[in-house]
């Protein structure tokens, strides 16, 4: 099966390991003592934690069942977060694999037999004609799969939201991340979508915007706020440079993965969920961490499924 050249840098873990920093263990262990003792949730040792129930896709996700389609890398933002490929380019791929159509990647699902599929981007939304014929085809030939759409909310409407919907879209995920933390995406699709989540990359210096967030989606309603590190690869690591957010070497890329979290961003994490705990926020935060997805890309191949593994796309919304 042809690889996607777009996606082959990172989709099946190619890209070789570099020497970087170690983090600053001690600080996370008191961090993680805190948590401990404030109740969280999940797996410290692999750093999958929550302060609530997780989000309907992730649990198979967690399992090695999920998998991912691309519908695009092509967007409506530049994020400088970002790490998809430089020049963007308008190709459709399934876990890294190269599709040709619509029905070649319902047939490359249809294969690999995930319980969860997450629809993304780039922004999937650019086209919303294919992302609806995408829906059906999933649903078609998997009837109880899990469909996620990684959005940034831009494109957006009341009559959109309802389409997916009925085309057999599950829940969105919303990179909040891209417009500046701004709900009204949010406000937009929660009468569609209650089981919604807001999924984004922590940005070191933005815990302030980050809590704010949070209790404004807590007052909405929304269920879940997905958290994850900002992630360095070799598209975006000149971008985290110029922006101040990384010095010195770059992260050490994890077995199995092609991008590593910044260390700053990984305890930032951290303590958002010791606030929300503290706060006894009703929005549930889950932290899913690079060594979350390592773990589940191991788990994948352990259990003889590994075409699949992780399906998260954050960043690339």
């Amino acid at each position: 099966m042809k690889l996607s050249e777009t996606y082959q840098r990172y989709a099946l873990g190619l890209a070789k390991a570099r020497a970087g920093k170690a983090g600053r263990p001690g600080r996370r262990s008191a961090l993680l003592g805190r948590l401990a003792r404030l109740g969280v949730k999940g797996w410290p040792e692999r750093m999958t934690l929550r302060t609530g129930e997780l989000p309907r896709g992730c649990v198979p996700c967690l399992k090695g069942r999920g998998s991912n389609v691309s519908l695009t890398t092509l967007c409506s933002r530049e994020c400088f977060f970002c790490f998809n490929p430089l020049p963007r380019a308008d190709d459709l791929s399934v876990h890294g694999r190269a599709a040709g159509s619509i029905k070649e990647a319902g047939s490359i699902l249809a294969r690999l037999a995930p319980a969860s599929v997450g629809i993304s981007g780039g922004e999937p939304l650019l086209f919303p004609d294919r992302v609806l014929a995408l829906a059906r085809e999933i649903r078609k030939r998997l009837p109880r799969a899990w469909i996620d759409l990684y959005t940034n909310g831009d494109p957006l409407t009341r009559a959109m939201l309802e389409e997916l919907k009925a085309a057999g879209v599950g829940s969105l995920r919303l990179n909040l991340a891209a417009n500046g933390y701004d709900l009204a995406p949010v406000r937009l699709a929660l009468p569609s979508f209650p089981d919604l989540a807001v999924e984004i990359p922590v940005i070191p210096g933005h815990e302030a915007r980050l809590r704010r967030m949070a209790l404004g989606l807590a007052s909405l309603g929304a269920r879940h706020l997905i958290l994850h590190e900002l992630f360095c690869s070799g598209p975006n690591e000149e971008r985290l440079r110029k922006a101040g957010l990384l010095k010195g070497s770059a992260p050490v890329l994890p077995p199995g993965l092609t991008w590593a979290g910044v260390g700053s961003s990984s305890e930032l994490c951290l303590r958002l969920l010791a606030w929300a705990l503290k706060r006894k926020l009703e929005l549930g935060l889950y932290y899913c961490s690079t060594g979350t997805q390592q773990w589940i890309a191991e788990n994948a191949l352990k259990s003889g499924n590994g075409g699949l593994g992780g399906r998260s796309r954050h960043g690339r919304a």
